[in-house]
């Protein structure tokens, strides 16, 4: 079981649907299937499915010089062309300690059942481990993304800025940031 807070402060239970693995290390394969549950969560454009794309193959041609880390979520009941959700993330250049979460994807049918937040709380150990000591996700304030900003304050994170007009006239970028001890 666990225990959910909504943005309106409800606490909720509900149970994960099973266990998970995490895969490090994409292969070509991967890919085209990144962009396809990407694509089909219905809340990035065709430019961001393409920026998956570059990514990914960015990561699995160049490794950790990429400046991108790939986390493929599996249930261990399903292979890796069926993934709940990936999370790509990477140290910000110049900075100590500071690294970008750049995306946590979690397949549209698998939505809801508490895998972002499994997704999350594993890039937070992974940087942790690595002496990261601050997140930053960049997320828009479109209405379309309040359950994505809920999601982020629910699991830790604080808005810090916001950028006016950033992604286009009214959109802007909010800025979320987490430290981590």
């Amino acid at each position: 079981m666990q225990t959910k807070l909504d943005c309106a402060g409800t606490v909720t239970t509900e149970s994960f649907q099973c266990d998970v693995i995490f895969l490090t290390e994409l292969v070509p394969d991967d890919v085209k299937t990144l962009c396809k549950i990407t694509a089909q969560t219905g809340f990035f454009s065709k430019e961001e499915v393409l920026i998956v794309d570059e990514l990914a193959r960015a990561s699995i041609s160049e490794g950790e010089k990429s400046g991108y880390h790939f986390l493929l979520v599996l249930p261990e009941n399903r292979d890796r062309m069926h993934p709940l959700g990936f999370a790509c993330y990477g140290p910000i250049p110049g900075s100590v300690g500071s690294w970008d979460l750049y995306w946590i994807v979690v397949n549209r049918e698998d939505q809801g059942h508490g895998y972002g937040k499994k997704i999350a709380t594993e890039v937070e150990s992974r940087i942790r481990n690595t002496g990261g000591r601050k997140i930053f996700v960049e997320t828009s304030s479109r209405a379309q993304y309040s359950s994505t900003r809920c999601f982020y304050e629910a699991s830790g994170y604080k808005p810090e800025t916001r950028l006016l007009d950033y992604y286009d006239l009214g959109e802007d970028c909010v800025i979320f940031t987490k430290e981590l001890n």
